[in-house]
């Protein structure tokens, strides 16, 4: 279960966490798109690091100072990963499944939707603790229905390529799960009973805490 919606900061509740997207579709129909406040407020990312990646051309353009679905999901999508992989390494992976993410026309599947799967998969992996293979027949089963869009590739190659870039997603949004709960740990520490070790522990503790990905 979430207790979060996955790379936002909204409270998750038991529907929310069985389908993270009904968290988020609701406030994207009733607003329109949201301005660029909204969207930091929502996922902690500062709206300087929004605008980069959007002149990076990670991100489309907000229409009229709004950001729709298309727009909003590649910035949470994004957020879930940044953690662990680089910024440019995400890049890459989401164009290797989506193209440009100006263009939508030769999408192996909307970014609404593999936000949906990513988080199917990250829940149901959680559910059994699975080694890797056992992610493998997790994926498999989530892209049961998929019908391998696009007419660039075949269907079979577009099915292959995403069950390979979920996999690195749902591993790189839970190693950063991981990372996250031991610094908090770390951060919980007693350090005035360390001894000697002291000293280095709390470099340590610093070197982790202040460890940032590059915007």
């Amino acid at each position: 279960m979430f207790n979060k919606v996955p790379g936002t900061l909204l409270e998750a509740n038991p529907d929310t966490a069985r389908d993270p997207y009904s968290a988020i579709e609701p406030l994207l129909a009733a607003t329109g798109g949201l301005t660029l406040s909204q969207v930091s407020e929502m996922t902690g990312i500062e709206p300087t690091t929004i605008q980069n990646w959007v002149k990076r051309g990670w991100v489309a353009s907000p229409r009229h100072k709004r950001y729709g679905e298309t727009q909003l999901m590649r910035i949470i999508l994004i957020n879930m990963l940044r953690g662990t992989l680089h910024l440019d390494s995400i890049a890459n992976l989401m164009a290797c499944i989506n193209g440009n993410a100006l263009e939508t026309n030769g999408d192996i599947t909307p970014d609404a939707e593999l936000y949906s799967r990513l988080c199917g998969v990250i829940r149901e992996t959680r559910s059994r603790t699975p080694r890797l293979p056992d992610l493998d027949a997790i994926i498999a089963t989530e892209l049961s229905g998929y019908d391998g869009r696009s007419s660039e590739e075949a269907p079979s190659e577009n099915r292959e390529k995403l069950q390979k870039a979920l996999v690195i997603m749902a591993l790189s949004y839970e190693a950063a799960q991981v990372r996250e709960l031991a610094v908090k740990k770390l951060n919980e520490f007693d350090f005035s009973k360390g001894g000697n070790e002291n000293g280095k522990l709390q470099r340590r503790k610093n070197s982790i805490g202040k460890r940032q990905n590059l915007k």
